[in-house]
């Protein structure tokens, strides 16, 4: 099978994603990328290959990238060419959205990663990306049952977790010791809920004087973060983390805490895992899907100030406990979300798209 995959972004947790799918299913078929160019290729096979595009990723290029025609007809002639069994779509985006009538002939499926816009997100075009994906695909993929049962559609859609990121334990450094500090990671945005965890540490602080909270990610902090930066309790690194630098905020924290208001899934989740770290999140979306209750983490109710801190705390107290949870989701990775595993899955969803797509025809 000659599979394509296309994705709009060029670095990050999506290229991460995209990277580790298309790794696995490399082993077994032919597999093509389609990317912005600039797209980051270092976690790629070297049997995967890339093409690079002048694709509309953000409004500027959305619009330059439509306007000038020769742009979207070579985004076309390329997949024309190249004459994939299966076009993979990682995200629903407006622009891919606008050649997806013009593709009918391919057998489509769509990964819809978020299945609604997040809050303090521009939700008009989003919607209707997301409208049009699901209008053309022949089947979808999404990252939880409660993100299938929110979809509310008539249409084949499968549940296929997201893999793991055992990758990062490639930048692993062995002499950074562990600390006392809980880690919030990745980009600052509205709907992560990063005011409730800072709300709860104010009292963890009290019985942990010696304990840090990490921020490590980009985004606008200035309507949480009132403190002054050299408060000690405090750690922010207010920028974009490259991957070299991911592990060390894993390796030092002790707990890595998700506190969203809302969501459908997260990467920070895999990536705690596979360094042993138990995780606090919050029961939004299918997050706690992927957390085994007093097992691998713990599970608590979303904008809860107390019953967050309340975890935190008993992981920052029990060193048994929490290493046995550290342990216990890094097997949990290993058994369960492998991308293996996941790439033969997709490859049964790719089959039944291909029967989907010729049944219309």
């Amino acid at each position: 099978m000659k599979i394509m995959i296309i994705t709009l972004n060029t670095y990050g947790g999506m290229i991460h994603y995209t990277s580790q799918l298309a790794n696995a299913l490399s082993k077994r078929e032919e597999v093509t990328v389609i990317a912005p160019v600039g797209v980051e290729r270092k976690n790629f096979a070297e049997n995967v290959k890339i093409i690079e595009l002048q694709l509309g990723t953000v409004i500027k290029k959305f619009f330059i990238n439509t306007l000038l025609l020769t742009r979207p007809l070579k985004f076309l002639d390329t997949i024309y060419k190249e004459k994939p069994d299966m076009i993979h779509i990682q995200g629903c985006h407006l622009w891919l959205a606008l050649f997806l009538p013009f593709l009918t002939e391919f057998s489509i499926v769509t990964t819809i990663h978020d299945v609604n816009p997040h809050i303090g997100s521009r939700k008009f075009d989003q919607i209707i990306g997301r409208n049009i994906h699901i209008r053309f695909s022949d089947c979808l993929i999404v990252h939880g049952d409660r993100a299938k049962k929110e979809l509310k559609i008539n249409k084949k859609c499968y549940v296929i977790p997201h893999g793991d990121y055992f990758f990062f334990l490639d930048y692993e450094c062995d002499h950074i010791p562990e600390e006392n500090a809980v880690l919030f990671f990745g980009r600052i945005e509205e709907y992560k809920g990063i005011e409730y965890l800072i709300q709860s540490m104010h009292s963890i602080f009290k019985d942990f004087s010696d304990t840090k909270l990490i921020i490590a990610g980009e985004g606008n902090l200035s309507r949480y973060i009132t403190m002054p930066l050299t408060n000690k309790h405090y750690e922010i690194h207010n920028r974009f983390i490259p991957d070299e630098e991911v592990p060390s905020f894993f390796q030092r924290s002790k707990v890595v805490v998700l506190p969203y208001i809302e969501g459908t899934q997260s990467g920070i989740i895999p990536i705690a895992y596979a360094f042993k770290k138990p995780v606090v999140v919050t029961n939004v979306g299918s997050i706690p899907e992927v957390v085994d209750d007093g097992k691998t983490g713990f599970i608590v109710p979303p904008q809860d100030v107390n019953a967050l801190a309340d975890a935190i705390t008993r992981l920052l107290k029990e060193n048994k406990l929490r290493r046995e949870m550290g342990e216990n989701a890094y097997k949990k990775m290993k058994e369960e979300l492998s991308w293996d595993t996941i790439a033969e899955e997709t490859i049964e969803v790719y089959k039944e798209a291909i029967e989907v797509n010729h049944a219309n025809k």
